[in-house]
């Protein structure tokens, strides 16, 4: 090589040099990366049912802050739990996996370390989300206290009566609402987007077998009306379900201490009511806390409930069952960085949705394990093909003190079939429902066995099994 061509590749080479160093030393424009990963609150309730908002219909409840996330982002009206029952839907929630992969049927079992660095809030921390962890944990025993950013969380059921950091009474909602507010405040000068997940006690009740518990500001609200009541909930349906169902069923005797009388119910529906109420509340005071901290335009809001709630439905109480109130919640999306205000989606969503559309709001690779559907193409275009059914499975192994049949069905367009067996012997069969949404919304007439809906059960029955292997 001539000492010209020398010297020329030397200069080449330090200028190359001199701009690779400089690209990956620069600081990056945090305004530009933030826009692209959003900051994201999630915010859960528990035992919500999904008509236990203003915004859907419900002409007692009024959730004026609820409602307008619903009214400037995206409704789903057709959004379901794969599992009804706190614990096993939140293992659910976090993982994106149905029960029958994540295998968390109990209280007690924790996930394991795989399992849990598989969860979207590790996953997210991993990315470079500063993340936070506020409520009702729910899962297993063991808080994950240092995979997290900023730790509020609690163990088991948690209590109502709390105190502030004054040592005056406080309610759990209020005071998680606070420990929000405080964590919104600490990273509104952030230049690193943060993923915040709420998880409330609210509207679940307080103790075993339990009762309603709200906020002492709200004790009155609703006082002055009736509250209406479920079509199914009235004496006339009471022996919807076989006494072979029913006897000693942890529901029907949750409902004598809950819903036996007029009385007990339209009280304990509108105590129900006013710890929905006290949710709003706070959803009101992030919301604002977001606006003066400058973080509303670049944070994405989702809401929802872990599992429905039976109010005296064939004299019920509690979820586990295959019922709409039971396993129908609230779902809402919303994102100010995007034009869709105001959208009902009404196409079939679930719970293990959650993880997976978080992770794409965040930019970050969905594991192949997770089992849920990303909900961003669906609000990109409500006609993407998509589920028509999915599996429900409540697994519980009875007891003389905790009698609770297992649960298996398919909801396939607006078609549903349930069994209910002993345990996990799914050939003990205690009782089968099966219905058409269509024409009975409120699931009054079961044509299990009815010779002119024969054709239909064998479908329900065989799509039942389908799904059944996809859940796996």
């Amino acid at each position: 090589m001539s000492l010209w061509k020398k010297v020329i590749f030397n200069i080449i080479f330090v200028a190359i040099l001199t701009s690779y160093k400089n690209y990956n030393t620069e600081k990056p424009d945090s305004s530009n990366r933030l826009l692209e990963r959003p900051n994201i609150i999630f915010l859960l309730t528990d035992d919500q049912r999904w008509d236990a908002l203003s915004y859907a219909g419900n002409t007692t409840l009024k959730t004026p802050n609820i409602d307008a996330l619903a009214q400037q982002g995206v409704y789903f009206k057709n959004a379901y739990v794969t599992t009804s029952i706190c614990a096993v839907s939140r293992a659910s929630i976090l993982s994106g996996q149905y029960a029958r992969r994540h295998q968390i049927w109990g209280f007690s079992k924790n996930f394991t370390e795989e399992q849990l660095n598989n969860t979207y809030p590790i996953l997210l921390r991993n990315s470079g989300y500063t993340t936070a962890f506020i409520g009702k944990y729910g899962v297993g025993n063991q808080l994950p206290i240092d995979q997290y950013d900023y730790w509020q969380g609690f163990s088991g059921q948690g209590s109502f009566n709390q105190q502030d950091e004054n040592g005056n009474p406080i309610h759990l909602t209020q005071k998680i609402g606070q420990q929000a507010n405080e964590f919104l405040e600490m990273q509104k000068d952030a230049d690193t987007p943060f993923c915040l997940s709420i998880s409330f006690k609210a509207p679940h009740v307080e103790g075993d077998p339990g009762y309603f518990l709200p906020d002492a500001a709200s004790d009155t609200l609703y006082s002055d009306i009736t509250a209406s009541i479920p079509v199914t909930s009235i004496p006339e349906y009471f022996d919807h379900f076989p006494s072979s169902f029913t006897t000693n069923n942890v529901a029907r005797n949750r409902w004598k201490t809950r819903f036996a009388t007029p009385e007990m119910q339209q009280e304990s529906i509108k105590k129900y009511y006013q710890l929905i109420h006290g949710v709003d509340v706070v959803v009101g005071r992030i919301l604002e806390k977001l606006k003066e901290t400058g973080q509303d335009n670049n944070t994405v809001i989702i809401f929802s409930s872990d599992n429905g709630f039976y109010l005296g439905e064939y004299g019920l109480a509690g979820k586990w069952y295959g019922s709409e109130p039971s396993i129908r919640i609230p779902m809402i999306i919303y994102d100010p960085r995007e034009s869709s205000k105001g959208k009902t989606i009404n196409k079939k969503v679930l719970n293990i949705d959650i993880a997976p559309t978080i992770l794409s709001m965040a930019n970050v690779t969905t594991p192949k394990i997770m089992q849920g559907k990303d909900l961003t193409a669906l609000i990109d275009d409500p006609e993407t093909d998509w589920r028509d059914a999915f599996f429900y499975e409540h697994l519980w192994q009875s007891s003389d003190r905790y009698y609770i049949p297992s649960t298996e069905g398919v909801v396939w367009n607006d078609k549903k079939y349930m069994k209910y067996f002993s345990n996990e012997n799914t050939e003990e069969v205690i009782f089968e429902e099966l219905y058409d949404l269509s024409k009975d919304p409120k699931e009054i007439q079961n044509l299990i066995n009815i010779s002119e809906h024969w054709e239909l059960q064998q479908s329900l029955q065989e799509k039942y099994l389908q799904v059944k292997q996809i859940a796996k």
